[in-house]
């Protein structure tokens, strides 16, 4: 078809726009979608795309649906066709919203990621569940967006497993938008991305979240939390040894590494006096992996502690240094605690010494107990047995 011949259907058309009947209107909007053709000339798109945005305000809802649709149709030819259904994403039709969801997603429009996020507000599910696969689809560029929602108190409430749900679903594409949130200035924003990054499994992670958990102690428990489901997911190999005492490899590699400053070192040492047992513990754990015997005084230290799996750790540890000057530290211990911390104490003490020097500290701590002063050892040198032939007679 000639220029001149797109330039009298498009005019005709718009000329119906203008009509007092919602359905003639409705119909020439979608007749406008069909100027996708590859032979109508780009001025013609254009202009069509001008007059369908213009009609995005329509009183008629299936008007306005149809211009989204045909808008959905000429974005192949020009971008900016886009921008009209991105407006139609805050449209109060739910049948409007419907159709420039499906056209987002169907375009992957990250320019839409905005739009999108509000409509997950909306009341209606499916709107809610449209708008959730459309980011999904766009991936990425998502979610930077999506972690901004964690910004406000009002729509944390409102879309907060919404938001998780979908970045779940975007599965490793979210990583690396996720690690650069690590580093944003809100906490909220930062705890979520370390939680996520902790769900999704991904050997990326590890050690920017080491790193974490040295620079900011308000993440310190969440960094905690986050490791586990990594080695639950095989991201991380489990140790070799004691699994209570050990980090997996790839995070006791990070901290031998991260953890070589002397402010990282004292950062470290300042996670072990941590609020939360359990921050200490791993604290604890961590810093054995970068002094190992080093730490020993921090260990002795830890033995007052008043979390029981603190001290049974710090104990288990002091096992691992073959020092025998930690036994009476250990000792005085043992009259003061619980049977868990006792037991805990005598298998270190049992690798610290052989069975007899075990025993004779058994006997010890058991006499202070019950109130018996040690006894002096004392050898007693017996006379020679009297084998002469009236030996019986001294027997009376």
């Amino acid at each position: 078809m000639a220029k001149d011949n797109w330039e009298q259907v498009l005019q005709q058309t718009k000329e119906r726009l203008r009509s007092p009947d919602a359905t003639v209107r409705s119909d020439a909007a979608l007749a406008l979608g069909k100027l996708e053709a590859p032979d109508v000339p780009a001025p013609v798109v254009a202009e069509a795309i001008d007059a369908l945005s213009r009609i995005l305000d329509d009183p008629d809802e299936y008007v306005r649906k149809s211009a989204v649709h045909a808008l959905g149709r000429l974005r192949v030819r020009d971008p900016r066709a886009l921008e009209g259904i991105r407006f139609a994403l805050g449209d109060r039709s739910e049948q409007v919203v419907q159709e420039a969801v499906a056209q987002v997603q169907q375009a992957g429009d990250a320019g839409a990621v905005d739009g999108l996020i509000r409509v997950l507000g909306r009341r209606e599910r499916n709107l809610q569940a449209a708008a959730s696969q459309a980011l999904v689809r766009i991936g990425a560029p998502a979610v930077r967006p999506l972690l901004e929602t964690f910004r406000d108190r009002a729509q944390r409430r409102r879309v907060h497993n919404q938001v998780l749900r979908i970045i779940m679903d975007i599965k490793s594409r979210a990583v690396e938008p996720l690690l650069e949130a690590l580093e944003d200035e809100n906490f909220h924003v930062r705890a979520y991305a370390v939680a996520l990054l902790g769900k999704l499994g991904d050997e990326r992670v590890v050690e920017p979240l080491v790193r974490l958990f040295l620079t900011d102690p308000r993440l310190q428990e969440t960094v905690v939390n986050a490791l586990p489901p990594l080695e639950e997911r095989g991201v991380l190999e489990a140790p070799s040894g004691d699994r209570d005492v050990q980090l997996p490899k790839e995070v006791a590699a990070a901290f031998r590494k991260l953890a070589a400053s002397p402010e990282a070192l004292d950062a470290l040492r300042a996670a072990v006096e941590s609020g939360s047992g359990k921050v200490r513990k791993f604290a604890l754990r961590a810093l054995f992996e970068v002094e190992g015997a080093r730490a020993k005084e921090t260990l002795l230290k830890l033995l007052g502690d008043e979390d029981v799996e603190v001290q049974r750790l710090a104990i288990r540890l002091l096992g691992k240094l073959h020092d025998k000057s930690v036994i009476e530290p250990l000792l005085r211990l043992v009259k003061t605690s619980s049977p868990q911390v006792e037991e805990a104490v005598w298998n270190t003490i049992k690798v610290l010494t052989d069975l007899r020097e075990y025993e004779q500290l058994r006997s010890r701590i058991a006499r202070e107990k019950a109130g018996v002063p040690a006894r002096p050892t004392v050898r007693v040198f017996k006379s020679p047995r009297d084998v002469s032939p009236d030996w019986w007679r001294d027997q009376d």
